[in-house]
């Protein structure tokens, strides 16, 4: 009996083969994010008990939105790997697994697979034995190649450290754009130099030159995006130049830890009954100029800022008559937050 909620799965792949078929291994696998391949051997692993589960279910058994989930299921539908139907409601009724010997004819769109591709690709020509000793002796090469080998879990082979310095000396990359190109390839899953090639040559075809060009490409931090604008209830939209901005802002320029943001955004929630960034983004202000780093910090802001109130409260009128004048810098008023966001 089907619960309610329930997806139903289905396959035409012979369950006498290998649990993970060596056709999906091989093909696949090498390139496609990790992210999607958790999603894809979960799902492999519950159609094969005879398991049917909800979108509920797979969301949280593998620690993702709902929104990460269909992300995913599209990649694969993409790929010419599942086969989704849809009820009328527009909600996922089946998913159909098909065989990774015989794909779809779907091409995919993704950034993965468009990166992997050979079409396009410039040729490259290798670096001199001179030229690369005189690289490998610049210190923040040196600094970059042990950078990248702790990215990988491993001393860099000659290959990959050709592959650096030719990012380098070829593309005219910076070494924190391919610091951060190391990371990124890892992120998705995979490690392999041939990768790792295809999206430095797919980036110098865009035209990226810095960390913030690729970032704002490859939407690294999109998982973190989407956590924020869950924690606002904003749900079946991406966020807005504006939102970006802020979340960005409040990530990579303050560096404030997540737990710290939904916090902020808790209590925007709390005093203004709506998501408004433009209020937690004056909360988050106020604890990066009291030098915020860890959630416990806001519970001493909280205390201070309840003891001074109370000290205020117990002031003679006369003396409360010019309250703003002992407005402290690094102190946060929700009451003054109010005024200044909606103007009253």
């Amino acid at each position: 009996m089907i619960r309610l909620n329930e997806i139903s799965l289905h396959t035409d792949i012979d369950t006498g083969m290998t649990s993970i078929p060596n056709s999906f291994i091989d093909r696949f696998l090498p390139h496609a994010g990790g992210e999607y391949v958790k999603l894809y051997l979960y799902l492999l692993r519950m159609v094969q008990a005879g398991k049917n589960v909800s979108l509920g279910e797979i969301a949280d058994t593998l620690e993702h939105t709902e929104k990460d989930i269909h992300r995913a299921l599209a990649f694969w539908k993409k790929e010419g790997l599942l086969d989704l139907a849809y009820l009328a409601d527009g909600s996922l009724a089946s998913i159909v697994f098909l065989d990774p010997a015989h794909p779809g004819t779907e091409a995919s769109g993704s950034e993965e697979t468009a990166a992997a591709q050979e079409t396009d690709i410039p040729e490259k020509v290798s670096l001199s034995a001179d030229r690369m000793a005189e690289l490998s002796s610049q210190e923040d090469i040196r600094q970059l190649i042990f950078i990248a080998s702790q990215y990988l879990g491993k001393p860099l082979s000659p290959t990959e450290i050709s592959n650096l310095l030719y990012f380098y000396d070829t593309l005219h990359f910076s070494t924190d754009l391919i610091e951060y190109l190391v990371e990124y390839c890892v992120s998705k899953g995979s490690k392999s130099s041939h990768y790792m090639e295809k999206v430095a040559f797919a980036w110098a075809k865009e035209g990226i030159r810095t960390v913030a060009e690729a970032k704002q490409s490859t939407n690294l931090y999109n998982r973190n995006y989407y956590k924020i604008l869950n924690a606002f209830g904003i749900k079946g939209r991406g966020p807005a130049k504006p939102e970006i901005d802020c979340m960005e802002r409040w990530l990579n320029t303050w560096h404030f830890t997540l737990d710290i943001i939904l916090e902020a955004c808790s209590r925007t929630i709390s005093q203004t009954q709506r998501p408004n960034f433009q209020y937690a983004d004056k909360i988050l202000e106020e604890w990066h100029k009291a030098n915020v780093r860890h959630l416990s910090d806001t519970k001493a802001l909280d205390e201070e800022h309840l003891k001074k109130k109370k000290a205020s409260a117990s002031k003679p009128k006369a003396a409360a008559n010019n309250k703003f004048n002992n407005f402290q810098q690094r102190d946060y008023d929700f009451d003054e937050l109010n005024k200044q966001l909606f103007n009253i």
